[in-house]
């Protein structure tokens, strides 16, 4: 948000959003806005979406099995395979282990609502930057596009570089 504060008013986001637009854009805006986007897509489908399919199954294979799991250590108790305290220590373990598949279905939907807000948030520097840059700080539309788009994509990449 910040960053996209200073794209809007200032026309400028620090050195470090700027190298990495330079980078990417590298003299040309359309390269650039191209490389970007196969960044960003490869990005929410790759990560964001698989991710998230892999924590989605692996929770629910975790509860599928888990009134398997618990009927196998009352089996086990009932045999006298094991005591009263190995039993709690094993459901508490199997607990535990559900909670963790569960949190890690939340975390990566989260991270794929991380990734779209991040693509909403693309979209708002480029065209409100646009809209800005020719509207009120007088520039032409070329202008307005090549500093805008080189902000846009290295505000991208550097909140990109996390996921």
């Amino acid at each position: 948000i910040t960053t996209t504060r200073l794209i809007l008013l200032q026309a400028d986001a620090g050195e470090i959003i700027t190298a990495f637009g330079t980078f990417v854009v590298g003299g040309s805006i359309a390269v650039g806005l191209v490389i970007f986007l196969i960044i960003t897509v490869a990005q929410f489908i790759v990560v964001a979406r698989g991710a998230e399919r892999v924590a989605e199954v692996a929770a629910r294979f975790t509860l599928d099995a888990l009134p398997g799991k618990q009927m196998s250590i009352d089996a086990e108790l009932r045999n006298g395979d094991i005591d009263q305290a190995e039993a709690r220590r094993l459901r508490q373990q199997l607990e535990r282990e559900s909670q963790l598949f569960g949190a890690m279905d939340g975390a990566m939907k989260f991270v794929k609502g991380d990734v779209i807000a991040g693509i909403v948030i693309i979209l708002v520097n480029l065209i409100g930057g646009f809209a800005v840059g020719t509207l009120q700080h007088d520039m032409s539309l070329g202008d307005a596009a090549a500093t805008y788009s080189l902000l846009t994509v290295g505000d991208g990449l550097v909140a990109q570089i996390p996921a």
